[in-house]
C-alpha cells in the first residue's frame, strides 16, 4: 500500500509535460500565424533599403556633375573677365574720344568736300565710323551680360551642389536607420538566412526585371499622355470628350473605360494595365510574366510657362504586393513626364480645375487668348 502514490505521480507528470507541450504548440502556432506578415515587414525593409541606396548613388553621381559644372563655369568666368576687359578698353577709347570731341571733326569735314560722289564717299566713312563705336559699345555690354549670366549660373551651381549634399546626408542617415532596424530584427529571428536570401532575391527580381518593366510603362505612358489631345480631337464626335458648346463652361470629360480602350490601342504593351478613376483619386494596376504592378495617385494642374498642364501625380508604387519608397517616385516622376496640355485642342482655352468623379476625369477650361 505504501506505493499507491508512484502510479499517481507518474500520471501528475505525464499530464503537466503534455500540458507544457500543448502550451508550445500554441505559442509556435500564433508566431506561425505572425510569421507571413513579420517576414513582409522585414522583405519590405530589405526592398526600401535598396532603393534608398540607389538613390544614394544618383546623388553621388549628380554631386559629381554639378562640382564638374562648377569647376566650367569658374573657368568660363575666368575667360570672360579677359574678354570683358579688352571690350571695356575698346569701349573707353571710344567715349573718350567723344567727350573729348575727336569724333566733332569728322563732321567737319563734310564741308570740306567739292563735289557730290566726294560728300557721299565722305558719309560713307563717316557711317563706317559710327557703326564701329556702336559695335564697340555693344560688345563690352554683351561680354558684360555675358558675365553675369556666367557668374549667375555659377551661384546656382553652388546652391544645387549644397541641396544635393543635404539630401545626400538626409537619405544616408535614413538607410543607416533602415540596416539597424532590420538587422536587429533579423537577430531575434529563427529563419535569419532564409529571410535574408528572400530579401536578396527581391531585390534582384526588382532590378533584373521590375524597374526595367516599370521603366517601358512610364515610357509608353509618357508618350500617350502628350498624344491625348490629339485623340480627343479625332474621336469628338458629337462632343464625346470636348464640350465646347457654352463657352464659358468648357469640358474635357473622359471615362476610365474610355482612356484604358485609347491606351490598350496604341500600344500592346499597356494592354496589361487598367486605369481606374475612383471619387478620391486613379488605380493603375496590371499583372504580366508573374508580376503585378501598381499604381496610384491623382490628376493636378501644374502651372507650364504661357499654360497649365494636367499631370498624373504619383502617390504610390507598389511592385509584387511591396511598396516602393518615395526616392523611387521622385526619380519616375524627374525621367517621365505624365501629363497633357489642353491648351493644344484649342489654342484659347486653357486648364483651370481637375478632378475624377463617377469613373471619370473632367477637367474645366476657360477663355485665354
Amino acid at each position: 500500500m505504501r506505493y499507491w502514490y508512484k502510479p499517481a505521480i507518474v500520471i501528475l507528470s505525464a499530464l503537466l509535460i503534455w500540458s507544457s507541450h500543448l502550451q508550445s504548440l500554441t505559442v509556435f502556432a500564433e508566431e506561425d500565424n505572425h510569421q507571413p506578415e513579420d517576414t513582409k515587414e522585414l522583405l519590405q525593409k530589405g526592398l526600401t533599403i535598396y532603393e534608398v541606396d540607389r538613390e544614394i548613388e544618383r546623388l553621388n553621381q549628380k554631386d559629381g556633375q554639378i562640382t564638374n559644372q562648377i569647376g566650367q563655369n569658374e573657368a568660363d568666368i575666368a575667360a570672360q573677365k579677359q574678354h570683358v576687359q579688352v571690350t571695356k578698353e575698346h569701349a573707353g577709347k571710344v567715349l573718350r574720344a567723344y567727350y573729348m570731341g575727336d569724333r566733332d571733326t569728322i563732321w567737319t569735314l563734310l564741308f570740306s568736300v567739292t563735289s557730290i560722289s566726294d560728300a557721299i564717299r565722305m558719309f560713307e566713312y563717316i557711317q563706317m565710323i559710327i557703326s564701329n563705336d556702336h559695335r564697340s559699345l555693344a560688345a563690352y555690354s554683351d561680354s558684360y551680360d555675358q558675365l553675369k549670366q556666367l557668374q549667375s549660373k555659377l551661384a546656382e551651381s553652388h546652391v544645387q551642389l549644397q541641396e544635393t549634399k543635404e539630401k545626400w546626408l538626409q537619405q544616408r542617415q535614413r538607410l543607416v536607420q533602415l540596416q539597424e532596424e532590420l538587422d536587429k530584427q533579423l537577430a531575434v529571428t529563427a529563419q535569419a538566412n532564409v529571410i535574408q536570401q528572400q530579401i536578396q532575391s527581391l531585390n534582384d527580381q526588382w532590378k533584373a526585371q521590375g524597374l526595367p518593366l516599370f521603366r517601358q510603362y512610364f515610357n509608353q505612358l509618357s508618350v500617350a499622355f502628350s498624344e491625348l489631345p490629339q485623340y480627343i480631337m479625332q474621336n469628338n464626335a458629337d462632343n464625346k470628350y470636348l464640350n465646347l458648346s457654352s463657352l464659358n463652361n468648357p469640358l474635357i470629360t473622359i471615362s476610365d473605360d474610355d482612356f484604358n480602350q485609347y491606351l490598350h490601342q496604341r500600344n500592346e504593351q499597356l494592354k496589361d494595365l487598367t486605369f481606374e478613376f475612383k471619387d478620391d483619386g486613379i488605380t493603375a494596376s496590371g499583372k504580366t510574366d508573374g508580376m503585378t504592378l501598381q499604381l496610384q495617385g491623382q490628376f493636378a494642374i501644374v502651372q507650364g510657362v504661357g499654360m497649365n498642364e494636367v499631370h498624373f501625380i504619383i502617390d504610390r508604387i507598389d511592385f509584387n504586393g511591396f511598396e516602393l519608397p518615395d526616392t523611387t517616385i521622385e526619380d519616375m516622376m524627374k525621367e517621365f513626364k505624365l501629363g497633357f496640355v489642353p491648351k493644344k485642342l484649342v489654342n484659347y482655352l486653357d486648364v483651370v480645375d481637375v478632378e475624377t468623379k463617377d469613373k471619370k476625369v473632367i477637367v474645366k477650361l476657360k477663355l485665354s487668348f
